[in-house]
């Protein structure tokens, strides 16, 4: 059997100004999608990576025609940087339930965005999602947002 997981971008609904969805199609051939609200211990605790198991990764394009992920700076109070991180959006798919006799599951997974989910006047979104064995998906980017 094929334990692939594999997304496919649907699309991006604005809101208004205050909110998005983001959509996204899975396959996860083995079935064990989803973290648990228990799901708290490592590798899923708070401090682990795989606390969340879904990456949306904001980037924008510059003017010169290339994308760039957006970096938020982090400064003491001196004005020092003491952390750069990448814009993203992290959240955690709930445990999707198993129906009929095989192991595969699919379906549809919404991300529910608020603002300010776009802070260029053009932007994409790269992700991923990750299962409990922790097998991270394929990487998809979203077409051009504006």
């Amino acid at each position: 059997m094929d334990f692939l997981l594999k997304i496919q971008y649907l699309d991006f609904v604005k809101y208004g100004n205050d909110s998005a969805s983001f959509r996204v199609s899975f396959t996860d051939g083995d079935g064990d999608i989803g973290l648990a609200p228990e799901d708290t211990f490592a590798p899923y605790n708070a401090a682990s990576k795989y606390y969340h198991n879904i990456f949306l990764e904001y980037e924008y394009l510059d003017t010169s025609g290339n994308y760039l992920p957006y970096y938020i700076f982090e400064y003491d109070t001196a004005g020092n940087i003491i952390d750069t991180t990448i814009l993203s959006f992290n959240y955690r798919i709930p445990v999707v339930p198993k129906l009929g006799a095989t192991n595969s599951l699919n379906g549809e997974i919404h991300v529910k965005m608020f603002a300010p989910y776009a802070i260029h006047p053009t932007y994409r979104y790269k992700c991923y999602i990750v299962d409990r064995a922790l097998n991270e998906s394929n990487e998809i980017t979203s077409p051009d947002l504006n």
